[in-house]
């Protein structure tokens, strides 16, 4: 079908990634494991390891008709609570962000470096990813609380980020990491809820020269996460 003639979708439409739980085991001398559900572990310079996920979202239907994805709304739902068996109260981090570009394992120990060391997440000050790729994000601190039932932890602050850009990418990127505030002894858990990733938004059709210029962009930004 010629492009003149092609409908773009104007509905409003709702992507959607699926984040399943896990329980994070730390072991001797900073060793961690997680309990599948594409739950991985990525150790930062420093020789720390951190428990993550990574999900995708499809666009391809999208892409094959040459329409750009954007991002008009944007939630994470997580019906559920954080729990922590610690030897020694403690407080840790959670991120959660969706990215126009998949992040491999050099790029997650980025991600990590600039957290430790940096107090930066993706794509804000501080970070060495770029804004543009980070379409949604979150932040949250949490801290063990022995005041309420056995394992409850309390969620100090929490903040949003990403840009929202649209994107003409053939798939989006959801990751979930969680770093601890110290080195964590021998036998403490931390079990992360499962959630899901919600992109509220529309499959539009560009001008020609505006799609091309954004399929350039996406690519010099590949390189640059």
């Amino acid at each position: 079908m010629p492009k003149s003639e092609k409908k773009a979708l104007t509905h409003p439409s709702t992507l959607k990634s699926l984040c399943p739980a896990t329980t994070a085991i730390w072991g001797p001398f900073g060793a961690l494991s997680v309990t599948g559900g594409n739950w991985f572990t990525v150790t930062s310079t420093a020789g720390v390891r951190y428990p993550y996920w990574e999900g995708t979202i499809d666009l391809s239907a999208f892409v094959l008709k040459d329409l750009t994805w954007v991002t008009t709304d944007k939630d994470i739902q997580e019906p559920s609570n954080f729990t922590a068996t610690l030897a020694t109260a403690s407080t840790f981090e959670v991120i959660e962000f969706v990215s126009n570009v998949p992040l491999d394992l050099s790029r997650l120990t980025r991600v990590v470096d600039d957290w430790e060391l940096e107090s930066a997440v993706p794509g804000m000050m501080g970070s060495t990813l770029n804004f543009e790729n980070i379409i949604n994000g979150r932040w949250r601190q949490f801290s063990t609380d022995t005041t309420l039932a056995a394992g409850s932890v309390i969620e100090l602050k929490s903040s949003a980020f990403g840009s929202c850009e649209p994107s003409a990418s053939e798939k989006l990127y959801s990751y979930v990491i969680l770093k601890a505030d110290r080195i964590l002894d021998p036998d403490d858990t931390i079990f992360i809820p499962g959630r899901r990733f919600l992109l509220g938004g529309a499959a539009i059709e560009e001008d020609e020269l505006a799609y091309i210029m954004r399929l350039r962009r996406s690519y010099i930004l590949q390189q640059e996460a």
